[in-house]
């Protein structure tokens, strides 16, 4: 076998990986992005815990968008299992749980933010709670912060 040249640069070194359940599909940070956080479910429960005060299985549960308790089940477990999210026991209830994000899962901010700036800008009939568009639009340092310090943005009722 012939030696592979290679230009004497190396990628940069990983500071964390991720937990890794099967076989990736391919090394390409968009598609391993993709496998853990690629479906609708799995994007709409980071929402809600970045954005909303929702933190429980049955705010997920009971949420408009209307997702089953098998594929909930899932989603919350492969969030844990990437590191994304945590479950703690609940403070009020000894037989449920909370759940909140890590800081590997605030990391997702910036990206989220910009889905949501591109849909309301492309997708005809989305909304964006006004406060928020407006941090998002004028002051971006703020709303990270917010996030960072697990501010609910928007107060839901449950």
């Amino acid at each position: 076998m012939a030696a592979r040249r290679t230009s004497g640069r190396r990628p940069p070194a990983k500071t964390k990986t991720l937990p890794r359940t099967e076989a990736r599909r391919s090394p390409c940070a968009i598609s391993s992005g993709l496998e853990i956080l690629g479906d609708r479910w799995t994007l709409l429960i980071v929402r809600d815990l970045m954005f909303t005060n929702r933190c429980e299985f049955g705010h997920f549960l009971h949420a408009m968008e209307g997702i089953s308790t098998n594929i909930l089940t899932e989603r919350l477990e492969r969030l844990q299992c990437s590191g994304i999210i945590e479950k703690l026991p609940h403070p009020e209830h000894g037989k449920k749980f909370i759940y909140r994000l890590t800081e590997r899962g605030i990391a997702l901010a910036p990206m989220l933010i910009e889905l949501s700036l591109w849909g309301y800008a492309h997708v005809a009939g989305t909304f964006i709670p006004p406060a928020i568009y407006t941090m998002m639009m004028n002051d971006r340092s703020a709303l990270l912060k917010k996030i960072a310090a697990r501010e609910p943005l928007v107060t839901l009722e449950l």
